[in-house]
């Protein structure tokens, strides 16, 4: 893979630093290339090979760092060679040993400039400060204090390749390696002295040094594993954080005791209790309300799945299930990881469906008993009053009509879909919404003889929409107006110009609907009568089909209306402006 700009550009900058500070050395000492110090070369580069091969691989990534034990051999290196040449065979140490591993040549490159940068300053503070004399008091304090340079260098630089590959900033990288960075410096360069100190003294004595050496190496491996175990927990417990927070669901966690050790962000939400309050509290106190049968139930470690209604903090009733997945040791349970689903909308919607079951029900049973009776008559009997004959098909006819608009009213709910879309043909075009009005309180005269119907309309008013569709607006607002209001209190009919839009209006002198169910009525089979208990018939379909129907021509309706003092439906079309239309051109006009 090629390093990306930023990379290549790191990796330039270490390289030619590395060679220039190689350079700068070789040309201010000039060491002089005897056999002792080419004897010496050869050792500590073989040295150098083996406290390199000693690594271990610690992952940062996609980037992995290499502990080694090579500052052993780089103290070694400082102290025993010029400031020219131990640059030289700390680098062919290391680039033997990256050969023999196969790494990349680009790698290579780089950890040989990064060992150029850190030994010619390791060299430079040793010979420089402390005179290149390891055996005074002076040249051991600078050899300590070039080993920190060497340290603090390829600190830096193996945090730099590792922020550019990671893309972390390059202070947090700094931060997450210095703990490990220092105590692998210090104790390999407390060893690497250690070892310079025998051959200074007792010579035959060096080999010992290869004794605490390799148990720097398992301290090391045994570190590094730590550190891996460390990552990998906080890294599952990241992940585990992720998805308490971000699940849909609420997450409990209880002890033994039941009490409540952990409340997700969605268990908040879903119950209006703030995880710093519930948190020590006891998992039934928390979770406890209703059953299904009204009984008060709450949840209990280790207890059944289970449905409940349970009362948030800010008074709204919610629907929870409630699952568990309990820890046992020895059948006894340990903990209880407590999964909360709110089946509110869930709830409601299967009471709606069993609302709609009965209402539909009803509706179809109140109008085929009639059906059934009138047929047997007339099937048995062959000597009818002609007028009782007539009044039986009529009864026929009308309760049959009842079913029809039973059927199309189902139809109609079903082209419409979660988005209030209806999936049937609609036109916008110029209609007369006054003259579709007259008509249709024609034709409900004539339906309900006994009904007083007001009309109040003065002259044509043209809006944009469909004329079928307002028939059925229409249709439904005055059905509804006509089932939900005394038989000997009139039906007002209105359409006015309001500005830019037309306003149809129905009136009704009926019970009246309250406030806080002014929008739930336009809802799908929303009956606010007890489908058991109920006086009227309907599958509470009319305003929801009137509410999309409306919508669809991009108007909306409204309700005016107080228990005991009727109800006002408005409709509001987009009218058109100065009404300068062509009478042949628009719909709903009488010839």
């Amino acid at each position: 893979m090629r390093p990306e700009r930023s990379q290549r550009q790191l990796i330039g900058a270490v390289v030619a630093g590395g060679a220039t500070a190689l350079a700068a050395a070789w040309i201010a000492t000039q060491p002089t290339l005897d056999r002792p110090t080419l004897l010496r070369v050869a050792v500590l580069t073989g040295l150098t090979v083996i406290a390199e091969f000693l690594s271990i691989r610690l992952p940062h990534g996609a980037t992995n760092e290499q502990i080694t034990l090579g500052e052993i051999a780089i103290a070694a290196d400082v102290a025993l060679l010029p400031p020219a040449l131990s640059p030289i065979v700390a680098i062919a140490g290391l680039t033997i040993t990256l050969i023999i591993r196969r790494r990349a040549f680009v790698k290579i490159a780089y950890n040989a400039g990064q060992y150029a940068l850190a030994t010619v300053a390791a060299a430079v503070l040793f010979h420089g400060l402390g005179g290149g004399d390891f055996q005074t008091a002076l040249g051991l304090a600078a050899l300590f204090l070039g080993m920190a340079a060497f340290a603090g260098s390829n600190l830096l630089t193996i945090s730099a390749i590792i922020a550019s590959n990671s893309g972390e900033r390059l202070a947090s990288v700094v931060r997450e390696e210095v703990r490990l960075s220092l105590a692998v410096a210090i104790g390999n360069s407390s060893v690497g002295i250690v070892g310079v100190a025998l051959w200074f003294a007792r010579p035959v004595l060096v080999p010992a040094i290869l004794g605490p050496a390799f148990a720097l190496h398992l301290a090391y491996r045994g570190w590094i594993r730590q550190l891996e175990f460390v990552r990998e927990i906080a890294d599952q417990k990241e992940k585990l954080e992720r998805i308490v927070s971000h699940s849909s669901e609420g997450i409990v966690l209880a002890d033994a005791n039941g009490t409540v050790v952990l409340w997700s962000p969605s268990m908040e939400r879903i119950s209006g209790v703030a995880a710093s309050e519930a948190e020590g509290k006891s998992l039934g106190y928390l979770l406890r309300g209703r059953g299904a049968d009204g009984s008060s139930v709450q949840v209990e470690v280790g207890g059944p799945d289970q449905v409940l209604e349970v009362t948030r903090a800010d008074g709204e009733d919610r629907w929870l299930r409630v699952r568990h997945g309990a820890a046992l040791d020895d059948d006894a349970v340990r903990w209880d990881v407590v999964v909360v689903h709110d089946v509110t909308t869930e709830h409601a919607t299967e009471k709606m469906k069993e609302h709609f079951l009965a209402t539909v029900s009803h509706e179809l049973r109140t109008p085929l008993t009639p059906i059934i009776g009138y047929a047997k008559f007339l099937l048995r009997r062959d000597d009818v009053d002609p007028q009782i004959r007539k009044e039986a098909l009529g009864s026929l006819l009308e309760r049959s009509e009842h079913m029809q608009r039973l059927v199309e009213d189902l139809l109609l709910a079903s082209s419409i879909d979660e988005a209030g879309t209806v999936r049937v043909h609609s036109r916008k075009e110029p209609v007369d919404v006054a003259e579709i009005v007259a008509r249709g309180v024609s034709s409900a005269r004539v339906s309900h003889p006994k009904r007083e119907f007001h009309l109040q309309c003065a002259g044509p008013v043209l809006v944009v929409g469909d004329a079928i569709r307002i028939t059925q607006v229409l249709a439904n607002l005055l059905g509804n107006a006509v089932k939900f209001s005394p038989i000997d209190t009139p039906i007002t009919i209105g359409v006015e110009r309001d500005c830019d839009h037309a306003v149809l209006s129905v009136s009704d002198r009926g019970r009246g609907i309250p406030a806080d169910k002014h929008e739930i009525i336009f809802e799908k089979f929303r009956r606010l009568e007890d489908p058991d208990t109920m006086e009227t018939g309907g599958a509470g379909l009319g305003l929801f089909i009137v509410d999309q129907l409306v919508r669809a021509m991009g108007g909306k309706v409204s309700v005016d209306s107080r228990p005991g003092r009727g109800s006002t439906f408005s409709v509001q079309l987009e009218a058109i402006a100065g009404q300068p239309v062509d009478p042949s051109a628009v719909i709903g006009r009488s010839a």
